[in-house]
């Protein structure tokens, strides 16, 4: 890396707004012989004195700009729909003590115990003034007497994991630190749980430190002493454990990175495992055992994924449920059935189909008038099993269902203030692609809409990580949606939704693809007088942050607003943070392999972001405390794009204090910090397309 000593500071301005100085440094670096102009590359130490103090002035920025437009509608509408009663799908089965429950008010649920005096056993609200500490995973001893739960200090990856006596809930003090996407999973003689550890980084690089050398440890609680159990052999894996059967022999799931292959580890001490699956070939997640052996859901020599059972005598790979034209999304055990959860190529939705544990198709089926996505499967009785269902517009509801009867009773559903499902409208098609491919999009309005050209839309998509978007409620959009805007969303290739081969046609080499589907979904809804391009914000987060910015970049003022969040913008440096290293299943090694890096540079949106051409309008959001895809990313691409800005359209930064990567849910924030940033991203778009 070579410096130079020479320093601008940049300001632009437009008629109604003038953006923060910003320093511009003569930094490059070389990479497989190419000299790459990097002058924000100072902001990667997005902790130092400076950034904070710039991303303040950028947050000021855009509250200002934002006075005199429909935030503060919007955000009455979003504090009202957040007000919800919630109790989750435990409460309602007579097997489970604990659940989840929200009155309306708390920013975040509290973990109940049941009985005639319904007991809080946790609750988030109290931990911090500011609502930042907040609840993430909780798991009871085998012997019901202690709870381990793990909390995240203001929205980051990093969790602590503390201890209480449910016999006199009291805290024992036990504190583990240092984990990281971890389970909690508890030893069967109660005498402690294990859990997913990485080496302790140093204070100033906590938020960006490479994550490599994670291990499984036991924490002994009644010592407080934490025991390597398994691990630290390489630096790339990262592990989950289980314990099957009386005999509690061990499985250990070896994941490397974000990558979709992996094997397990199978034996009766961590010295004995060997590998039971075809190591990094495919995707096997494993599900249930019986005494014969474990149940996997694979996309080993199935594109669309089928159940198989791997037996305990031989570790041969046996057939249970066979791949179909469906993409299998999930396998449920619950009494003596095997209930699997299918996307259903129409509209995303579940297709839900009955096995027997042999694999045999049952003549069982839920009532057709049951249509969203379907999942939370659980028995609440020999016959009896309970699971919720939600879409775009249908907020969750839960349901009991008596296999035997075929009766189907509607146990609680979640009533959003203000919102009225019947009020709504889903509309799921297809549209033609740029290379004649047919992507699946789903759009969603108020009936009492007219819809137009000049309809607001909010196009959002993710196209990635074989991650498949399926219809889900959330109070997001009711403000949007109330205020006569229409709800898109396309499940661009890069996703899961038609198996594995949908996934491979949009990484890599292929990720351009990602991109021009993204493109002619706003095509598809202009050309049919949903909307136009100008009255179109396009969203994603992450991944779909990168896929909104190089949208953008390859299409200049085309779109009425795009709100790129929490994205990798900088597509030749995003390894060399946290656990940047690990996407490489996607996005390949840059750095490393010249041929990513050519491609690479090609699709970035801070590297092809072009001096003095007119963008839309636009507003990156990040957290200050994202450390997946850290807020340097948004940085870098703001200063850049500011600098370039070849028109008067505003762009525009929001940083999220105290707030990291997963910003849209509970764990990385409490509700009135969601308000605050959906209001912001909302508003700023209908400033923009309502011009």
């Amino acid at each position: 890396m070579r410096y130079l000593l020479i320093v601008f500071l940049l300001t632009s301005c437009s008629a109604d707004f003038e953006y923060p100085a910003t320093k511009k440094e003569r930094t490059n670096y070389n990479l497989h012989g190419t000299t790459v102009m990097d002058p924000y590359f100072y902001m990667e130490d997005f902790e130092s004195p400076y950034a904070v103090q710039w991303s303040d002035q950028q947050n000021a920025l855009i509250k200002n700009y934002l006075q005199d437009s429909e935030i503060t509608n919007i955000q009455s509408i979003l504090t009202e729909a957040y007000s919800s009663e919630y109790y989750s799908l435990s409460f309602f089965n007579p097997d489970s003590d604990y659940y989840f429950y929200n009155s309306g008010a708390e920013q975040h649920h509290l973990y109940m115990k049941k009985g005639e005096d319904a007991a809080v056993i946790l609750d988030p609200n109290i931990w911090a003034e500011d609502q930042t500490l907040n609840l993430d995973k909780v798991s009871i001893s085998p012997n019901k007497k202690y709870l381990a739960y793990s909390v995240s200090d203001g929205g980051v990856d990093w969790r602590t994991i503390k201890l209480m006596d449910l016999e006199t809930n009291e805290n024992l003090g036990l504190e583990i630190t240092e984990v990281k996407f971890s389970d909690i999973t508890w030893k069967a003689d109660s005498s402690g749980f294990y859990f997913n550890k990485y080496p302790k980084p140093l204070p100033e690089n906590r938020l960006s430190q490479q994550s490599y050398d994670a291990a499984i440890y036991f924490a002994d609680i009644e010592t407080g002493e934490e025991k390597l159990f398994y691990g630290e052999i390489n630096p790339e894996q990262n592990y989950t454990v289980s314990f099957i059967g009386d005999d509690k022999d061990i499985l250990i799931n070896v994941i490397t990175g974000s990558e979709d292959e992996n094997f397990y580890l199978y034996g009766n001490s961590p010295q004995a495992l060997e590998p039971i699956t075809p190591i990094n070939q495919a995707n096997f997640s494993y599900v249930h055992a019986d005494n014969e052996g474990l149940f996997f859901i694979t996309n080993f020599e199935a594109d669309n994924y089928r159940l198989v059972k791997i037996l305990f005598a031989d570790y041969q790979l046996i057939e249970i449920i066979p791949e179909k034209d469906f993409a299998l999304k999930g396998v449920s055990f619950v009494n003596e059935y095997a209930i699997a959860d299918y996307i259903n190529h129409s509209d995303m939705r579940s297709a839900i189909v009955f096995f027997n544990t042999s694999g045999e198709e049952l003549d069982i089926s839920l009532p057709d008038t049951l249509s969203g996505t379907i999942s939370g499967f659980q028995s609440a009785g020999e016959n009896t099993i309970l699971f919720s269902l939600n879409t775009y517009t249908q907020p969750t509801q839960y349901y009991s269902y008596d296999v035997t009867e075929a009766s189907l009773d509607l146990i609680w559903e979640e009533i959003i203030p203000g919102f009225n499902p019947k009020d709504y409208v889903e509309v799921s098609t297809n549209y033609k692609s740029k290379d004649g491919t047919m992507v699946p999009i789903t759009y969603s309005y108020k009936s009492s809409t007219d819809i137009n050209k000049d309809t607001p839309i909010f196009l959002y998509a993710y196209g990635g990580y074989n991650i498949s978007i399926r219809p889900s409620f959330t109070p997001k959009y009711a403000a949007w949606l109330e205020l006569g805007g229409v709800l898109a969303v396309a499940n661009i290739r890069g996703g899961g939704e038609f198996g594995k081969a949908w996934h491979n046609a949009g990484k890599l080499g292929t990720k351009q693809n990602v991109f021009d589907d993204f493109l002619y979904a706003s095509k598809f809804l202009e050309e049919n007088s949903i909307g136009n391009r100008k009255s179109t914000a396009i969203s994603g987060r992450s991944n779909g942050g990168l896929l909104v910015g190089t949208t953008l970049v390859q299409n200049p003022n085309y779109f009425g607003a795009a709100l790129p969040a929490v994205g990798v913008m900088d597509m030749i440096r995003f390894t060399e943070f946290t656990e940047g290293w690990g996407w490489r299943g996607d996005y390949g090694s840059p750095i490393l392999n010249q041929t990513d890096f050519y491609r690479n540079i090609e699709i970035s949106p801070y590297h092809q972001t072009k001096i003095d051409v007119c963008y839309s309008p636009t507003l990156t959001t990040t957290g200050r405390r994202d450390d997946r895809v850290v807020p340097s990313h948004s940085y870098k691409f703001t200063a850049r794009l500011q600098e370039y800005q070849g028109c008067t359209n505003p762009v525009m930064l929001y940083d999220a204090t105290r707030a990291g990567h997963g910003s849209g849910n509970g764990v990385a924030m409490p509700k009135w910090k969601r308000i605050e940033l959906f209001s912001i991203e909302q508003s700023f778009a209908l400033k923009n397309i309502k011009q």
